[in-house]
């Protein structure tokens, strides 16, 4: 008997429309240059061993989300927007992770998407770093109830991860005992917000090459910042683990020959 990869697991990329994201600089990652597909090309494989079958839209460019029945487990993605600008598919977003929060399902977000549910969906406020925009691989701090977390488990004990963020949350009272991680002024880049919903500040997601497509083009200082000595792929399998643990909870997964 084998494990059939049952579970939807949705990719939701919101990297940028036109005027801030060309897919032909990215054309090294995959053939289409679009987030969607070189996310699931990365992890399309991780996702199967842990019974998920991975998918991605991008919201930017038209894609249509999905109906909530039809999807188990999210991963939200960055953008290079702000998360508070008035675009109606930002505004449809809102309206279906509402809608998918309701119905008690897993999520990781993602840098754009901590800042998402953590200010939109919280009482978090986003404001501007005063060191500017942090760019690179860096090591994290985690917390007491980080060391113990299952998003960690298994990485350093002071985990590498890639940034690529100028604007950071400021986490409220409530929020503050439910942080997993802080690097430096940033006192929150890891939340547990309860009911199997976690993010990032972050970019577990990503790899080096994507930084270098990113920035080699304006800001080619941040290129030799990143490293592929990092744990974002764990923390990545991490999160699949628990969400399909969560999932196999509510309803056991089908085995087949």
């Amino acid at each position: 008997m084998t494990e059939k990869a049952v579970r939807s697991l949705l990719f939701i990329s919101m990297l940028g429309e036109n005027e801030l994201f060309n897919p032909d600089h990215f054309g090294s990652l995959c053939s289409s240059g679009q987030e969607k597909d070189w996310i699931v090309d990365w992890f399309g494989p991780v996702a199967q061993e842990t019974g998920f079958s991975l998918s991605g839209v991008d919201i930017c460019r038209g894609d249509a989300l999905p109906a909530v029945d039809d999807v188990d487990c999210v991963i939200l993605g960055g953008t290079m927007h702000v998360v508070t600008e008035d675009r109606s598919w930002l505004h449809a977003l809102y309206a279906w992770l509402r809608r998918y929060r309701d119905a008690g399902k897993p999520l990781l977000g993602v840098c754009g998407g901590h800042q998402l549910v953590s200010t939109q969906f919280e009482d978090g406020v986003l404001d501007g770093r005063v060191g500017g925009t942090l760019a690179g691989t860096y090591e994290i701090e985690l917390t007491d109830l980080g060391h113990q977390h299952p998003l960690f488990d298994g990485l350093s004990t002071s985990p590498r991860f890639n940034f690529a963020n100028y604007l950071h949350v400021i986490p409220s009272d409530a929020q503050k005992a439910k942080v997993l991680a802080y690097i430096g002024e940033s006192s929150a880049i890891c939340i547990d917000h309860g009911n199997h919903w976690y993010t990032t500040q972050f970019h577990p997601e990503s790899r080096r090459s994507v930084w270098s497509c990113m920035y080699e083009q304006t800001e080619p200082e941040h290129v030799g910042n990143y490293s592929d000595d990092q744990d974002g792929a764990g923390l990545i399998r991490n999160f699949m683990k628990i969400a399909a643990k969560e999932l196999n909870e509510q309803r056991p997964v089908v085995l087949s020959e």
